[in-house]
């Protein structure tokens, strides 16, 4: 029986109090109630809930915040230009809404980056300007990083730079209570992950009227790359063309007529969405 029901049966009078059919047609107005109006009237304050908020439901609460519509980015895993999922739109929302409405001091900043990332923030202030954030949770998803450090997440002052985040899973190498954490942790890179430095480079050769070329690059996929071409005639005009590399990064082309200059072209995708650009040394084809 609902709260409803409960408060119609508490004001009917002592003397119906054991008229049954009276009672069954006051307590049937309460669940009318109940069906047309409080339910509808539920699901219209969940329509604003944005942490439950999905799909169409969730790009409402965008453009009530300011999103006229969905942001669309390259974000880990898959790298590819497409509108932000469910998890990434909610941290987009939550963001814009803090900085519709902050002051953006100290704390401030602070209960925003609570609230947004879903943990406890420390912001450090450097007071030179710039201010860092550090967590000690392993929960903020790689791409929510690469929102915060990438896309100005967090509100901040106006004129204040935002350093890079901190992940501070352990302590560092040789810390810790009685140096307990001598040889169990690993030495200290700041965001608690080894950094990941991507070099590589595009090698081409010429022999018996066949260009040749390979891409060589650490840590990273070489297979099916797209490669664009330069070739610039004895009179100065440029022509493209394109290539793709096998399972080893090597390509070839055979439709080059020399004399000519070459240059090799290509653009790589990071592990961590960044775009890695390469370019060969110009090759001289008499």
């Amino acid at each position: 029986m609902s709260e409803f029901s409960e408060k119609a049966k508490s004001r009917i009078y002592l003397e119906y109090k054991n008229a049954p059919k009276l009672i069954q047609w006051i307590l049937a107005l309460p669940d009318v109630a109940a069906s047309r109006i409080t339910e509808q009237t539920e699901k219209i304050r969940n329509i604003l809930d944005i942490d439950n908020a999905e799909g169409e439901q969730l790009n409402i609460c965008g453009r009530i915040a300011g999103y006229r519509k969905r942001p669309a980015g390259r974000f880990y895993p898959g790298c590819e230009v497409a509108e932000v999922d469910d998890v990434l739109f909610r941290k987009m929302i939550k963001a814009k809404i803090c900085k519709n409405n902050g002051i953006a001091t100290i704390d401030d900043i602070k209960a925003a980056a609570d609230y947004i990332l879903d943990v406890n923030v420390t912001v450090l202030d450097a007071q030179d300007m710039t201010m860092r954030l550090v967590w000690h949770e392993d929960s903020v998803s790689i791409a929510v990083q690469q929102l915060v450090e990438d896309y100005d997440l967090i509100p901040r002052p106006q004129g204040v730079g935002m350093r890079k985040h901190r992940v501070i899973k352990r302590k560092p190498f040789g810390f810790g209570r009685h140096f307990s954490n001598f040889g169990n942790a690993p030495f200290w890179y700041g965001d608690g992950t080894p950094p990941v430095h991507y070099y590589g480079s595009i090698k081409i050769t010429w022999s018996e009227g066949v260009l040749s070329g390979e891409i060589v690059v650490n840590d990273l996929d070489v297979t099916d790359q797209d490669v664009t071409v330069i070739i610039t005639g004895e009179d100065g005009v440029q022509r493209v063309q394109r290539a793709v590399t096998d399972s080893m990064g090597k390509f070839s082309l055979s439709t080059i007529t020399p004399p000519a200059t070459v240059i090799a072209r290509a653009l790589l995708v990071t592990l961590d969405c960044e775009a890695l650009a390469l370019e060969s040394e110009p090759l001289e084809i008499n």
